[in-house]
């Protein structure tokens, strides 16, 4: 089977990649069993949407956002999603993925993105590896962008403690919903769990104590969880997209 090839953030922080939704994709496909080539972002993305993670296309052209890339790349390959989930579980799964992808996630943009004692260590992540002048210039426009796509979005016009609220609520209802499980989806993770933790092994491994990070390590079994996935998933691989197969 031939790779995939999937363009998104450089690996930083100790994790496979600073951002969420490309973390989601690249632990999607190792649960998936599709192997893939992680190329690294080194000029402003090609995609349509201008963000990554994109696949690129055998014809030359690309493929953008996780959520279409994993429809796509699903159907293209038979792989079908739970089979065995009933109606009311795949409604739950749906509802877990817009809490995290809709809500969690602009919390912790704005924490990385905007908060001053964040935004060097979010700066060096994603721009490290660029030379100082464009470093310094790129991670700015980028921050503008964050910026306004946050006001647009809503959450930058409640005060600092709200959004924190906010975040840790979503924090907690992903900690009930999860419960003594071992995955969200069930006995097997699936999309819902890769973008989960995506987002959760971002906000723990993020070099900074945020509020974020902090309602997640309160939360014993959603730490538990990225752990579970970190050694069913990414433990002793590599980051050229070899799959292991989980324990």
């Amino acid at each position: 089977m031939q790779p995939v090839r999937i363009v998104g953030m450089r690996p930083a922080w100790g994790l496979p990649s600073p951002s969420p939704f490309c973390l989601k994709l690249e632990t999607w496909l190792r649960i998936a069993g599709i192997p893939y080539r992680a190329l690294g972002l080194d000029k402003p993305p090609q995609s349509t949407s201008g963000k990554v993670p994109y696949l690129l296309l055998d014809d030359g052209g690309t493929l953008a956002d996780s959520n279409v890339i994993i429809r796509t790349l699903a159907r293209e390959r038979g792989i079908v999603p739970g089979p065995e989930r009933t109606p009311e579980e795949q409604a739950r799964d749906h509802a877990v993925l817009r809490l995290a992808e809709d809500s969690l996630y602009f919390a912790a943009a704005w924490e990385r993105w905007m908060l001053p004692a964040s935004w060097p260590a979010t700066r060096d992540g994603y721009f490290g590896q660029l030379p100082g002048p464009l470093r310094a210039l790129f991670a700015g426009l980028v921050r503008r962008k964050m910026k306004a796509a946050l006001h647009a979005q809503g959450i930058l016009r409640y005060a600092p403690e709200e959004i924190a609220a906010r975040a840790g609520a979503d924090v907690r209802a992903l900690s009930a919903l999860l419960g003594r499980q071992a995955f969200f989806q069930g006995e097997r993770p699936g999309v819902v769990d890769a973008s989960v933790y995506g987002l959760l092994a971002n906000a723990l491994g993020f070099p900074v104590h945020t509020p974020l990070r902090a309602a997640v390590e309160a939360c014993p079994n959603l730490t538990a969880f990225c752990k579970r996935i970190e050694h069913a998933y990414w433990s002793g691989a590599a980051t050229d997209g070899a799959v292991p197969q989980a324990a």
